[in-house]
C-alpha cells in the first residue's frame, strides 16, 4: 500500500548523473547521462568512449555515501572519473503549476521564436546560433505540452483514469485509510508522475496524447514523422554534447530550412493536441446533455 509521499518518494529516487572521463586505451573522451537509483549504495554502468574507429567499453562503478557520490572505472581505479549528480529530491523544490492558457502561450512563443529565425539563423547547418534557436524550439514545445497535459488530466477524472495504465502507476494500490486521509491522493499521483515526465521524448509523450484523448499528435505523413523521431536524438546531442553525436560526429544539418521546416511540424503538433483536447471535452459534454439534449437525461 502506498501513501503519496511514498510514491513521490519512489518516482525521485532516481537520479540524473553525468560521467565522463578519458578512455585509458586510446585517450579518447567518454561521456554518458545515466539513470541512478537515488538511495543505493553501490550502482554500475557500461559507458563506452566516443572513438569513432574502435570504441572501447568500460564499467563505471557508481558509489553514494555520506560524502555524496563519487565513480570510477572497475578495470583501472587510476582513471580519474567525473561524475555531476543532480538534485532529485522532491521535498526541495516544488513544480511550479501549470500555465493557464498554455496554447495561446506556445503561439506567442513561435512567432518570436520564426521571427528570430529570421534574423539570428545561418543558412549552414553548423552554427551555435542555429543550435541554440532548434533547442529553444524544443523547450518552446515541451513546456506547451506540460502544461496543456497536466492541466487536462487534473480538470478531468475520466483523463486520470486513463493515465492510470501509466508506468509507476499501473501497479500502484492504496489503502483505504489512505484514501480516507487523503481523497485526492490518486490526483496528485497522477500529477506527480507526469510532471517527472521528459516531454520531449515525444514518441511516449505521443502515446500518452492517443490513450488520453483519442488522437496521436505526431504527424500523419511518414517524412514529417521521421523527422521528429530523429530530432529527439539531434535535440540531445545539442544540449549535452555541444551538437556532437554519441560518434563524435557534428551535426551540420541544422540549417534555417531545417528549423523553419520542423518549426511548422511543432506549430502542427501543438495545434493537433488542442483540437483533440478540445474534441474529447465536448463530446464528454454531450454524453452528459444525453439523447434530449436535457443534462442527467
Amino acid at each position: 500500500m502506498s501513501s503519496i509521499k511514498e510514491y513521490m518518494h519512489e518516482v525521485w529516487s532516481e537520479r540524473d548523473a553525468e560521467v565522463s572521463f578519458l578512455c585509458p586505451h586510446c585517450g579518447h573522451p567518454a561521456s554518458a547521462w545515466l539513470k541512478i537509483p537515488g538511495d543505493a549504495d553501490e550502482h554500475t554502468e557500461e559507458v563506452s568512449c566516443l572513438n569513432n574507429e574502435d570504441a572501447h567499453e568500460w564499467t563505471v562503478i557508481i558509489r553514494h555515501d555520506e560524502n555524496g557520490y563519487s565513480a570510477e572505472l572497475e578495470d583501472d581505479l587510476e582513471v580519474d572519473v567525473s561524475i555531476d549528480v543532480g538534485s532529485n529530491h522532491y521535498d526541495e523544490w516544488e513544480e511550479p503549476e501549470p500555465e493557464p492558457g498554455a496554447y495561446g502561450i506556445f503561439v506567442g512563443a513561435m512567432r518570436d521564436w520564426n521571427g528570430n529565425v529570421s534574423e539570428l539563423s545561418t543558412m549552414g547547418g553548423a552554427s551555435s546560433r542555429n543550435r541554440m534557436l532548434f533547442v529553444t524550439l524544443y523547450s518552446i514545445l515541451e513546456a506547451y505540452l506540460s502544461d496543456t497535459i497536466i492541466s487536462a488530466a487534473m480538470e478531468d477524472v475520466s483523463v486520470q483514469r486513463k493515465m492510470l495504465k501509466l508506468d509507476g502507476l499501473k501497479d500502484k494500490q492504496i489503502s483505504l485509510e489512505t484514501i480516507l486521509d487523503k481523497p485526492d491522493i490518486v490526483k496528485d499521483m497522477v500529477k506527480t508522475t507526469l510532471q517527472g515526465l521528459s516531454f520531449h521524448k515525444l514518441g511516449a509523450i505521443n502515446g500518452i496524447c492517443e490513450s488520453s484523448f483519442g488522437k496521436p499528435i505526431l504527424p500523419r505523413d511518414k517524412d514529417d514523422r521521421n523527422l521528429v523521431m530523429k530530432s529527439i536524438d539531434k535535440r540531445h546531442d545539442c544540449v549535452h554534447r555541444n551538437g556532437v553525436d554519441k560518434d563524435g560526429t557534428m551535426h551540420t544539418d541544422i540549417t534555417r530550412g531545417y528549423l523553419e521546416t520542423i518549426g511548422g511540424v511543432f506549430e502542427d503538433i501543438a495545434e493537433t493536441l488542442e483540437n483533440a483536447i478540445r474534441d474529447a471535452q465536448a463530446k464528454k459534454f454531450f454524453e452528459v446533455l444525453g439523447p434530449e439534449g436535457k443534462k442527467g437525461s
